[in-house]
């Protein structure tokens, strides 16, 4: 089986190929995220009893998320034009027959992809925690402490070529077939959605399930919006487990967040964009933890008119 955008892209017709690709990006990401904000945000189709943080977003950091997304996939294609520029393509291990490798390699390559760009994105991820370069690139993302859908490619323009930085490794390291890279590209946009969508899908007691207590949640990343600290993987938490930067509350607030609810959560607003205030009719709650102690009654931590700041140690 030979891919036909990669033969095509080796007869030296390179055009075709990128322009495909930078179509993948914004049709993949405006279905994924479209999807998910039709559910969970559109009036009349979501049960906001089960929102992490209650509230609702504003229409202008709705623009904000959608605008920075549009500059992300187009950063994420320039990529692609670039390498094929620079003529880097046929020094990557993409491949075009699927012989070449078999197809237990194929299916194979598909996790092992996954498990180095978690990898990537967690050291990333951590360096970006950085208070100086937090207050350059990342910020920008941590605007949105109640996320949406469409906070998952709201990137600082750097933090996109960062970002794309983690493609660019796999193909250099790992053979892929295109097909396969496509496929682990479509996963990870669709975790990177799940993981913004302010809802969680997985079952209850899945964060203490043998499985479950190593896979990345929506509410272990809900959590990271909302502290600035914390929960730094993007599909698992073995790094985040192993090296100590795990929520000391990860698996109570996951419970929490996941008992049923018979009456609607009170709506708690975020009217400050760097500021987050904790409601004055649960003084308690926050209190009890320095981190979120409730996200259901969109309490968060740090008191009122508290600000928040990355941590210098990026923990």
């Amino acid at each position: 089986m030979t891919f036909p955008y990669f033969a095509v892209g080796e007869s030296g017709y390179l055009w075709a190929p990128t322009l495909v690709l930078i179509g993948m990006y914004a049709v993949r990401y405006v279905v994924f995220a479209g999807f998910a904000y039709a559910l969970g945000y559109r009036r009349g189709m979501a049960d906001r009893r089960h929102k992490l943080q209650p509230s609702m977003p504003t229409a202008a950091q709705l623009r904000r998320e959608i605008a920075y997304s549009a500059v992300a996939v187009a950063v994420f294609g320039l990529i692609n034009v670039v390498l094929v520029v620079l003529g880097a393509l046929p020094h990557t291990l993409l491949y075009g027959n699927v012989a070449r490798h078999g197809w237990m390699w194929f299916v194979l390559s598909i996790p092992a992809a996954l498990v180095l760009h978690d990898t990537y994105f967690y050291w990333m991820h951590r360096l970006l925690h950085r208070r100086v370069v937090f207050g350059i690139v990342h910020r920008v993302h941590h605007l949105s402490t109640n996320p949406t859908p469409w906070t998952a490619y709201s990137f600082h323009p750097i933090e996109s070529v960062v970002q794309a930085g983690a493609v660019v490794l796999i193909i250099f390291v790992l053979p892929m077939h295109p097909l396969a890279l496509i496929i682990f590209q479509t996963v990870s946009t669709a975790v990177n959605v799940y993981g913004h969508c302010g809802y969680e899908l997985y079952p209850p007691h899945w964060s203490r399930h043998w499985l479950g207590r190593w896979i990345n949640t929506s509410v272990a990343h809900n959590t990271h919006h909302a502290t600035a600290r914390h929960n730094y993987g993007l599909y698992f938490l073995f790094w985040d487990r192993w090296m100590g930067t795990l929520d000391p509350d990860y698996d109570r607030r996951y419970a929490e967040c996941r008992r049923p609810q018979i009456d609607p959560p009170r709506t708690v607003a975020f009217p400050d964009r760097r500021r987050q205030r904790t409601s004055p009719q649960d003084p308690g709650c926050v209190r009890a933890s320095r981190a979120i102690t409730c996200m259901r009654s969109g309490v968060v931590p740090g008191g009122k008119n508290a600000t928040w700041r990355p941590s210098r140690s990026g923990r």
